[in-house]
C-alpha cells in the first residue's frame, strides 16, 4: 500500500508540475534567445572595451602559410590601439564577395575572461571576432584608414615573408 501512495503522490506532482508550465508567460530575457546580431561592429566594441579596462595577457601574431608566432611588443600594441581608435562605422562592412577563404595572417588576443581573434586577409579585409562567439564575425575594410595603422602592414613587418 505504501509503495502505491508514494507513486500517486510522485503522479500526481508530475501532471501538476506539467500542467503549470502549460500556460507560462514568464517573460524571459529575449537577449539570451535573440539570434540576430545586434550591430555590425558587436564583437570590435567588445574588444574595445576590454582593450580600455586592462592590456591583454597574451598578444601575437601568426603568419598562416608557414605557422610563424611572433609576439607583440608595446608598440605593437599602441598601433593596435591606434588601428581600433580610428574606425568608424562605415568601416564595417558585410562578409565581401571576394573574401578569400584563408586569411593571411591572425592576431590572437586573451585577456583574463575573453579571447579575440584577428584575421587578416589582405591589405583591405579583416575580421574580428571572439573565441566562442555566437554571432558572425565583424568584417572591416580599412581602405579609407591611415596606412601606419592598418595591421596587415603591421604583421608584415613583424612576420616578414
Amino acid at each position: 500500500m505504501g509503495i502505491n501512495r508514494n507513486k500517486y503522490i510522485s503522479l500526481v506532482i508530475c501532471v501538476f508540475f506539467s500542467f503549470s508550465l502549460f500556460g507560462c508567460k514568464y517573460n524571459f530575457n529575449k537577449k539570451v534567445f535573440n539570434k540576430s546580431k545586434p550591430t555590425n561592429y558587436y564583437y570590435t566594441k567588445l574588444l574595445m572595451k576590454d582593450m580600455s579596462l586592462k592590456t591583454p595577457n597574451e598578444l601575437y601574431a601568426l603568419y598562416m602559410n608557414f605557422y610563424k608566432k611572433k609576439d607583440f611588443s608595446k608598440e605593437d600594441l599602441t598601433t593596435t590601439s591606434q588601428f581600433f581608435n580610428s574606425l568608424t562605422n562605415s568601416s564595417f562592412v558585410s562578409r565581401p564577395s571576394n573574401l578569400p577563404a584563408k586569411p593571411i595572417y591572425k592576431i590572437f588576443m586573451t585577456f583574463s575572461e575573453n579571447k579575440y581573434v584577428i584575421n587578416i586577409y589582405d591589405e583591405r579585409y579583416i575580421s574580428i571576432y571572439p573565441w566562442d562567439g555566437d554571432f558572425n564575425m565583424d568584417y572591416i575594410d580599412t581602405s579609407k584608414m591611415y596606412k601606419n595603422y592598418n595591421l596587415y602592414g603591421l604583421c608584415k613587418y613583424l612576420i616578414p615573408e
